[in-house]
């Protein structure tokens, strides 16, 4: 039996709309001698020759406006396509075109009464919105559409694209709002494949949002029907979102035995972006497990270089991400910089505002504690006190620019940072570098912050459980709190400032915040944080503290004195 061609069948585009000759194909139908135009129209449109649409694109024009009272579905065809050609090509001012011309397809589809079109010229529609953060104008188009025919008879691929645009916006929490709302409907009223897609999509936003638990059972009602279909592609979303969700929640185990199923099928598929993504999940499984360090730098870097090959920088971006904080795990400090400061490259290029932002201020921030960690722990540096100090000038620098961007997302609407520890990162390098009002300042945000986040937060991974989801408590401080009892662990001693280091801190802000226990200031409590335990985590020699006679130094630590006093 010869070998089977690898080359991949002919997908005609999601959003392009197929033939509108068969519309014109009477001998009645008027401007019959324009019809060679509309079929190199269509054959462009087929073939996602987009450029070449659109040169020819003003003629097919001249004949739409003609045809707009006598045949409205094949004109709604065209501008639809011409729309969607605008959407692809990106030119300057391409998605104003695009709005436009899909906003004509809609005029028409409603005018020949064929709701089919207009939901693709909606979801076209919604989709330029968004990428131009008009998010409000795309949700008030799809309430308005499923308004006018009815969320249930609204073709599922619809609902998923739409859901999907606002997952990559960033927007989880109303991409979530539409699929778990209308879940009796998708259970109800959708075949077993659309519903499998929506159940992936569900729990995959859900583990986007660390919210680990809430993603456990739709993953689990997907992966049976995945099974059942014979849909590899679906199963393997599942075993890889089942091994992520165990892998975050502690439960390594079951992580791995779900990634190497995962890694098995996506070998079979032939699928190397898939394959490398499911090596990204398994490096992060191995590199939480003490003495595993090493083997997650060899997955990870086998992940990195299969996602090069596979065109997408965000996810490249991503990966090189993590393997920068697994070389930080064996003091590989060159190794981990160059990493990241790639990472940190490729972001500035992505043209999505919100993924840049979010993006750019995790990578600034894993920098930031890179530089800081190399300064607290590179016993071949001492002696050298101003590379030292360079050191944690580019530790601030990059932790300011993170902070900067997870302002502009809070700004925006969305979330940026997960959890408050930039403000930790940035009160222990500007206590180093001798700015003890600004140390205090950050402490007392990262503090300020930590209580706030309140009892469903676990402090080792971040996520929010539900309001009646059992959570391990630090019985001292009062404050920590974890999803399982192998994140309470696993917190307890991993890292310089892990929460046995923090947990007396957190246990004496929580007394000055009640008021139980007003004999302790800010500034004996901090002084005595920076002093007697910040310090003594550092590996190597102290180097002495820059501007430490500083008379604005003196000023500033009055005013911080008073910070945070009930």
């Amino acid at each position: 039996m010869g070998k089977k061609s690898k080359r991949p069948n002919r997908i005609k585009p999601k959003n392009a709309v197929a033939s509108t000759t068969h519309v014109l194909a009477t001998p009645a139908a008027p401007l019959a001698r324009e019809r060679v135009l509309l079929v190199t129209f269509d054959r462009l449109s087929d073939s996602q020759d987009w450029q070449g649409l659109l040169e020819i694109a003003s003629k097919v024009m001249t004949v739409a406006k003609i045809l707009e009272n006598t045949h409205p579905s094949a004109v709604g065809r065209i501008y639809h396509n011409i729309g969607y050609a605008h959407k692809e090509l990106d030119l300057a001012g391409g998605i104003e075109q695009a709005i436009v011309y899909f906003q004509k397809s809609i005029e028409m589809a409603k005018k020949a009464g064929n709701e089919k079109f207009q939901v693709g010229g909606s979801l076209g529609l919604a989709e330029c919105y968004l990428k131009t953060d008009r998010t409000e104008k795309a949700m008030e188009l799809h309430d308005s559409l499923c308004a006018e025919i009815g969320w249930n008879l609204i073709n599922p691929a619809y609902i998923l694209a739409f859901s999907g645009f606002l997952q990559l916006n960033y927007d989880y929490l109303r991409a979530l709002a539409i699929l778990e709302e209308n879940l009796n409907i998708i259970e109800s009223s959708w075949d077993i494949r659309m519903q499998c897609r929506a159940y992936g999509m569900i729990g995959s936003m859900h583990l986007t949002t660390h919210d680990f638990k809430k993603s456990k059972p739709y993953f689990e009602r997907q992966l049976p029907i995945a099974k059942e279909i014979k849909d590899l592609e679906l199963k393997s979303q599942a075993l890889n979102g089942l091994g992520d969700m165990h892998g975050s929640m502690g439960d390594y185990g079951n992580a791995v035995k779900y990634l190497e199923q995962d890694l098995a099928i996506r070998s079979e598929m032939g699928d190397r972006f898939g394959l490398g993504m499911t090596y990204v999940g398994m490096g992060e499984v191995l590199i939480a497990q003490e003495g595993r360090e090493k083997e997650a730098i060899k997955v990870l870097e086998k992940a990195c270089g299969i996602v090069k090959k596979c065109d997408n920088p965000e996810i490249l971006s991503e990966t090189l991400l993590k393997l920068g904080k697994a070389y930080v795990t064996v003091d590989a400090w060159d190794d981990a910089i160059t990493a990241l400061k790639k990472s940190i490259s490729i972001i500035q290029s992505f043209e999505n505002v919100r993924a840049r932002n979010t993006h750019q201020g995790l990578a600034n921030q894993v920098l930031g504690q890179t530089y800081l960690e190399q300064y607290c722990n590179d016993a071949s540096l001492l002696g050298t006190p101003g590379k030292r100090e360079e050191l944690l000038r580019q530790a601030s620098f990059f932790s300011d620019a993170a902070l900067d961007s997870y302002r502009i997302c809070e700004s925006e609407g969305y979330t940026g940072k997960d959890d408050p520890t930039i403000y930790l990162d940035l009160a222990q390098e500007h206590y180093f570098l001798g700015n003890v009002y600004n140390a205090h300042f950050m402490l007392t945000a990262y503090l300020e912050d930590t209580v706030k986040l309140g009892p469903s937060h676990c402090q080792t991974c971040h996520q929010t459980c539900a309001k009646d989801a059992h959570m391990e408590k630090c019985s001292v401080c009062k404050v920590a709190r974890y999803c399982s009892r192998a994140h309470s662990i696993q917190a307890w001693k991993k890292g310089r400032l892990c929460h046995k280091v923090m947990c007396p801190l957190l246990k004496s802000w929580r007394k000055i915040t009640q008021g139980k226990n007003t004999a302790v200031v800010c500034k004996e409590l901090f002084s005595n944080f920076f002093e007697s335990v910040l310090v003594a985590t550092l590996a190597v020699a102290r180097v002495d503290v820059v501007n430490a006679d500083d008379p604005n130094v003196v000023e500033n630590e009055e005013e911080s004195s008073k910070c945070g006093q009930a």
